[in-house]
């Protein structure tokens, strides 16, 4: 006697109903992204920005969603139901809900990533959060810039100490 194995396969993943476009050439889909003919650089970089402002929204959106699904008392297995259908581990999981509880919707700062946000989340005053956060896209932080401004880490740069007579160079 031998054994039958029968394969199921899975339920089909639904596919964005409408496509994210990145300008008139660039496609983005749940897979990736199509370009239609070639880009210029403008193009390029506005596929970019556009791609940063999608990863950024997932995990609010991620975050958000969980965090109203902790409302639901009765909804019990919440968490193995996420990780089971979002594939994502607990730790991201439960950072993206953290997240969503410190900054509500008003509090969060656009032109910096969620990355950003997370550096800066032990600050306790929610102003002064904020007031790091707008500092860090006005001056082009990085995630670790403002860790480490968090932390009281950061330093002025070295003023330099020679400067070439002949072309300038400081060092």
């Amino acid at each position: 006697m031998t054994d039958t194995i029968t394969l199921v396969p899975p339920e089909p993943v639904e596919s964005l109903t409408v496509p994210l476009t990145a300008g008139d050439r660039i496609t983005l889909t749940e897979t990736g992204l199509v370009v239609h003919g070639a880009l210029t650089f403008d193009d390029f970089c506005h596929g970019l920005k556009k791609c940063q402002l999608v990863a950024n929204g997932a995990l609010w959106t991620l975050g958000d969603l969980l965090l109203y699904g902790e409302t639901r008392g009765e909804w019990g297995e919440m968490y193995s139901q996420a990780l089971d259908l979002t594939k994502k581990s607990y730790s991201t999981l439960t950072k993206a809900v953290y997240l969503s509880k410190h900054y509500p919707r008003d509090e969060r700062v656009v032109a910096v990533s969620w990355s950003h946000h997370r550096e800066a989340v032990s600050i306790a005053d929610p102003v002064e959060r904020r007031r790091v956060l707008e500092q860090a896209a006005a001056e082009g932080w990085s995630r670790e810039q403002v860790r480490d401004h968090v932390r009281g880490t950061d330093t002025q740069p070295t003023p330099p100490r020679h400067t070439c007579p002949s072309c300038g160079h400081q060092w």
